[in-house]
């Protein structure tokens, strides 16, 4: 799906990538030597993943190797710090993801500075999270999940990936939304988070599109909802949490790849045209599709300002709710 079809990504007036790419006539560029795509979670996570796929892509199209470089801790913090102090050559690339927002307003100094740190490229890939619930709970719909949440008060219980995590904040703002009160119990990662649900440890979770699918299609555990706008097309006929009954309810996660600030606009150009063929692929669709993901290419512009929207709207959420990070 592409960037301007979403509302919440409508591209607006000064943007960071207009405000840090020089004033340079138009010239091509091509890199000169091997590329470092530095990603800021470990190994074989989703994010890794990905890069793991892009990296060939982007080196077909640059004719150079493009190397996968895991920088990771401080949720993501570590990554993004060792992308804004590299050159603006070209020669560094930076996905990351939603946390990138995030993170700034977990901690007061997250070592980069989401406005003047980093050059924006392109939006990759969105996905939704899915509502899950232990089979123990007594309902198939979102208003059923939140008439029995409500009756239930804090002895309903909520997982997360960690304080602070993206299913931290989405399963806040459903409680603020919902006007629930379900109690936030933390884990160390999506893995153990699941595991509990499964045992029945929580009875509620927003999990990735995979692992959801996977249980519920199992009958280990039930999907209500997905947490996008419209329906996911990995799960086309499950419905939205704001189909049911919570109109402004939207949490999607993100991956998008950036350059160190000061990039200059031929630099950005190049890799903006080897993104776009990279998203065309239609083998990297098709894995894209299988980690439960959808391409939602961007300009840099349109990317520019929808991390900072972004960033400010979990900020004014961590801050009403008093969310403390792991980090």
């Amino acid at each position: 799906m592409n960037l301007t079809r979403r509302t919440l990504l409508t591209s607006a007036g000064a943007l960071i990538a207009a405000s840090h790419l020089p004033h340079v006539a138009a010239q091509s560029w091509a890199p000169t030597q091997p590329v470092k795509m530095i990603v800021p979670f470990p190994p074989g996570g989703a994010t890794d993943l990905s890069a793991r796929n892009l990296a060939p892509k982007l080196a077909a199209a640059a004719g150079q190797s493009v190397v996968v470089d895991n920088r990771t801790g401080a949720g993501g913090a570590i990554g993004a710090q060792a992308a804004a102090r590299s050159a603006p050559d070209g020669h560094t690339l930076l996905l990351h993801t939603i946390s990138m927002a995030i993170q700034p307003s977990l901690v007061k100094d997250p070592g980069y500075d989401l406005r003047t740190d980093f050059t924006p490229i392109t939006l990759l890939m969105t996905a939704p999270l899915v509502l899950l619930v232990h089979p123990s709970v007594p309902a198939t719909t979102v208003p059923e999940l939140v008439k029995y949440a409500q009756a239930k008060g804090d002895g309903l219980f909520f997982g997360s990936a960690g304080n602070g995590s993206a299913q931290h904040l989405v399963g806040e703002m459903f409680n603020r939304m919902a006007g629930t009160k379900m109690k936030h119990v933390p884990f160390r990662g999506n893995g153990p988070a699941t595991t509990a649900l499964l045992a029945g440890d929580i009875q509620v979770f927003f999990d990735i599109v995979p692992t959801a699918q996977n249980f519920a299609q199992g009958g280990k555990l039930r999907a209500l909802a997905t947490t996008g706008k419209t329906p996911s097309p990995v799960l086309p006929n499950l419905p939205t949490v704001a189909a049911g009954g919570l109109p402004e309810f939207e949490f999607i996660l993100w991956q998008a790849l950036f350059l160190p600030k000061n990039a200059p606009a031929p630099i950005v150009q190049f890799w903006l045209n080897a993104a776009k063929k990279a998203l065309a692929d239609k083998e990297f669709q098709a894995r894209v599709a299988d980690q439960g993901f959808e391409i939602s290419s961007s300009s840099p512009e349109q990317l520019g300002d929808f991390i900072r929207r972004d960033a400010a709207r979990w900020a004014k959420l961590v801050a009403d709710i008093g969310i403390k990070g792991d980090n």
